[in-house]
């Protein structure tokens, strides 16, 4: 299993993961994947299940690393932490954009997330993230550390911040136009009315996105038919 495909495996739970979170977890020692002899990670089944009792702890008890280290030595000497006897029950992929996650401190972004501290401050420049004050210092909303990710990991194509901003503006545009849409049916604000709001919000977004990966495949079929 390559590391691509442990992301695509665990991103339905974990919406946020990365490949370049994965490295991360790999270069603290927590997760070990063989090498083929042309230097490519190999991830068995266990190596993935390593990954997710990270994610895990992570998500749902909010544990720093080296906690997390010490719970993966229990777990290797065959003793299971408490925390992974319960039941994690994962949310429906429709409301995840409105799920009360916490914040992550941007002092604390290379250890929780991969990514410097300085890449994150590049981001906030450029508008792609939001930096606020909260109770514990500087911190982003759990939706700008998906940001994040994707953004850090465009950088192995040379793509930076500076680059993106025009994703941004165009999310901006087309939030506008659905609110313009949407808002006039969904006046009154009861429990009934915010459920609907979600879940049309997730048919209008993966139609979006489906229209809009056809243009750019057409457009990227246009532009590059010289070259292939």
């Amino acid at each position: 299993m390559t590391i691509g495909e442990v992301v695509e495996t665990l991103s339905p739970a974990y919406p946020d993961l990365s490949i370049s979170k994965v490295r991360f977890l790999e270069e603290e020692g927590l997760v070990a994947p063989e090498r083929t002899q042309g230097g490519y990670r190999k991830f068995t089944e266990k190596d993935l299940a390593r990954v997710e009792i990270i994610l895990r702890l992570q998500k749902e008890h909010f544990l720093p690393l080296a906690v997390i280290r010490e719970k993966l030595s229990e777990y290797d000497r065959g003793k299971i932490p408490a925390e992974l006897e319960e039941t994690s029950a994962v949310p429906d992929p429709a409301t995840l954009p409105f799920v009360d996650e916490p914040p992550v401190l941007v002092a604390e972004a290379h250890s929780a997330l991969g990514i410097p501290e300085s890449f994150i401050r590049e981001l906030a420049e450029y508008g792609l993230v939001v930096i606020v004050r909260g109770d514990q210092g500087e911190e982003i909303a759990p939706v700008d550390r998906r940001i994040a990710h994707a953004a850090w990991d465009l950088r192995r194509y040379g793509i930076e911040p500076r680059h993106l901003r025009m994703y941004e503006t165009f999310a901006e545009r087309e939030a506008a136009f659905f609110s313009q849409a949407l808002k006039p049916a969904f006046r009154h604000r009861t429990p009934e009315t915010r459920q609907r709001l979600v879940e049309t919000l997730g048919e209008l977004t993966g139609l979006t996105h489906d229209l809009k990966n056809h243009l750019l495949r057409r457009a990227l079929a246009r532009v590059f038919e010289d070259v292939v």
